[in-house]
């Protein structure tokens, strides 16, 4: 016997359901950007040694060889596929790096079978009550394996996830290549970095994406890391009209205040007046 079909109005609820769940999904995916004078950090650390780490909230991966990056592209990718702390890894991958088991970064090592550029993605949302005008961010590039092709980490923002503005203060400028050798109790190489992203009047709601993208060559590549994300925000500033509209509005109101407090007086002599004039 057929399973008999929904009631009809249970079809559009069910639909309705469906895209609130999809709604609440996206929404939980994002990072809220910290408070003025607060910072939101990011250290990697609980990936753990997971060759197959997920990535923190907020974080994913483009496919290997993506040139068109884009936040809500179907491929890209939730986790890494392969970890190193220790030994000699050769297979080109999305890396789960470690000084140790508790110090980690996220990061790519290409190969033929997987081509370079990959791009590392955070977004970044608005939940604050005013809008943000300027964003400063600190991150630390970690360099694990040299090898004998060269490499660079360049960084982008956006805010739709979609049309991305170099910041090149980000970027990590030219790995140069060496003979082959591994950094595992402490990196290779390490590059602080520290950017400013003024003029973004971010408004209640609104998004900001984030965007390293690794070029690391195809063969014989070198493996590099992300780590230690600092971001802290900046409000946007009261506007100088709205100040001096409520300066005066101060004005006026302590004005008609005086004004009345001076006719009370007033009245209060005449009525004293008219005593001394009419005698009851």
């Amino acid at each position: 016997m057929p399973f008999p079909s929904l009631p009809h109005p249970s079809r559009p609820l069910l639909a309705g359901l469906g895209l609130l769940l999809v709604l609440v999904c996206t929404l939980a995916s994002q990072i809220p950007l910290p408070a003025p004078g607060t910072t939101q950090q990011e250290n990697f650390d609980l990936l753990g040694t997971s060759a197959t780490a997920a990535l923190p909230t907020g974080w994913r991966f483009t496919a290997p060889g993506d040139l068109t990056v884009r936040w809500d592209d179907p491929t890209n990718l939730l986790a890494t596929s392969a970890q190193a702390s220790s030994g000699s890894p050769t297979v080109g991958g999305r890396y789960n790096w470690g000084q140790s088991a508790a110090d980690r970064a996220p990061g790519v090592m290409s190969s033929s079978g997987q081509p370079s550029p990959v791009s590392l993605l955070a977004w970044f949302q608005n939940t604050l009550e005013v809008p943000v005008a300027q964003v400063d961010l600190t991150f630390d590039y970690e360099r694990y394996r040299i090898n004998t092709t060269a490499a660079a980490i360049t960084f982008h923002h956006s805010a739709d996830g979609v049309n991305w503005t170099a910041a090149t203060a980000g970027d990590s400028g030219a790995f140069a290549p060496g003979p082959s050798a591994y950094g595992f109790g402490a990196p290779v190489s390490t590059v602080a970095r520290s950017v400013s992203l003024p003029g973004l009047d971010l408004a209640p709601g609104g998004s900001l994406y984030l965007r390293w993208t690794f070029d690391t060559g195809g063969a014989n590549s070198q493996g590099l890391g992300l780590d230690n994300v600092s971001l802290a925000t900046t409000a946007v500033p009261e506007p100088a009209g709205l100040a001096l509209v409520g300066g005066a509005a101060a004005l006026g109101v302590a004005w008609a205040r005086r004004r009345r407090r001076r006719s009370g007086a007033e009245a209060d002599l005449t009525e004293e007046s008219n005593r001394g004039a009419f005698p009851r």
